[in-house]
């Protein structure tokens, strides 16, 4: 009977963990209205942010609210470009929009912590620090409320490589004038501290761009080269250091999700929760896989010796203390939003 006992007492404690404020597990509802949510991204659906993520999260929303909550996804830039989507759920045309910092850097330039170099090593480990603060501290409070939105789920893809057009990438020299497509915001910070040149456009292009030598090179996962169809282009790929990382978010207008239930809104957060932590273990399990993958497709593998390392670390470290200075210097927190991230990774 005491072995009984204990064993009810066990599952209840873990039931009351699970439906903490942190999970917000939904409950029963009354029988109301089904309701259709529009998400809107600009990325291909074939990409793992959108397999791995966003569809994740539809998936396990619907099966959350017990059918209540469904979607109509708008992929591949349908409703609008990579940088108008913050605007489109600001707008009501979609309720849930892929919301990169980068890409709006401008409305969210303190979220561009997450895409620091050397401050995480892996995407998991970024991704908690950055959706720590961005689902309920300082990120949450001064950007993306006042945005009027509010973030479902976030993601740090984990160290960047530089992925060149160009077969001749194999000394520091050669990063001088490399354009390389970037995201903004924070990248213009790194690429300019080793030389490069950046240069900021969608993604969607991004073959087109390095097909015609608009530009020279991205920076990106090995992960994300078959999604954005740029084997053919890529030639050589880096190694050994972090230049930084990408920052996303999926946010839902905040005027939506107030006018939703208790329950449907316990739903989303909770599948947020789960689709950010599914992504982040999805990247951190592929990658290495994906570079073994894509260089039995023809990619040369830059492993920069361990010299050039050590230089190109003088080089990025001061771009952590100057992307914060020039916050500070606007009159936002920068250097508190940086010693948070810190705080969180650790």
């Amino acid at each position: 009977m005491k072995r009984r006992t204990r064993r009810i007492t066990t599952h209840l404690a873990a039931l009351a963990l699970l439906c903490s404020p942190a999970f917000l597990c939904p409950v029963a509802r009354s029988a109301d209205a089904p309701i259709v949510l529009k998400v809107a991204d600009s990325l291909p659906v074939t990409h793992y942010m959108s397999t791995e993520g966003a569809k994740f999260f539809m998936s396990r929303a619907t099966e959350l609210s017990h059918g209540h909550i469904t979607f109509e996804y708008y992929p591949s830039e349908q409703l609008g470009k990579s940088h108008d989507l913050l605007r489109l759920v600001q707008t009501s045309v979609a309720d849930i929009g892929y919301v990169a910092p980068g890409y709006v850097s401008e409305k969210l330039p303190l979220s561009g912590v997450a895409e620091l170099p050397g401050l995480y090593n892996s995407s998991c480990q970024g991704t908690h620090a950055f959706y720590a603060l961005a689902h309920d501290g300082i990120l949450d409070q001064r950007e993306f409320k006042p945005n009027g939105v509010m973030m479902l789920m976030a993601w740090n893809l984990g160290p960047y490589p530089i992925d060149s057009s160009k077969a001749k990438l194999a000394s520091l020299d050669d990063f001088h004038g490399l354009k390389v497509r970037a995201s903004g915001g924070t990248w213009d910070l790194i690429l300019r501290a080793i030389g490069a040149v950046p240069v900021n456009f969608p993604v969607a292009g991004l073959r087109e761009a390095l097909e015609r030598g608009t530009v020279d090179a991205s920076v990106g996962t090995a992960l994300s080269l078959r999604p954005y169809d740029l084997l053919g282009v890529t030639k050589v790929l880096t190694e050994g250091v972090a230049f930084g990382s990408f920052a996303s978010t999926y946010s839902i207008g905040l005027r939506k999700f107030r006018s939703l239930s208790k329950e449907d809104q316990a739903a989303l957060v909770q599948a947020g929760q789960e689709a950010t932590e599914h992504l982040c273990q999805f990247v951190d399990t592929n990658e290495a896989a994906a570079l073994a993958d894509v260089q039995k497709a023809g990619v040369r593998v830059w492993n920069i010796p361990p010299a050039d390392q050590a230089t190109l670390k003088t080089l990025l470290d001061p771009v952590v203390q100057s992307w914060a200075k020039s916050l500070d210097d606007r009159h936002l927190p920068g250097s508190q939003v940086l010693a948070d991230f810190k705080a969180a990774v650790k």
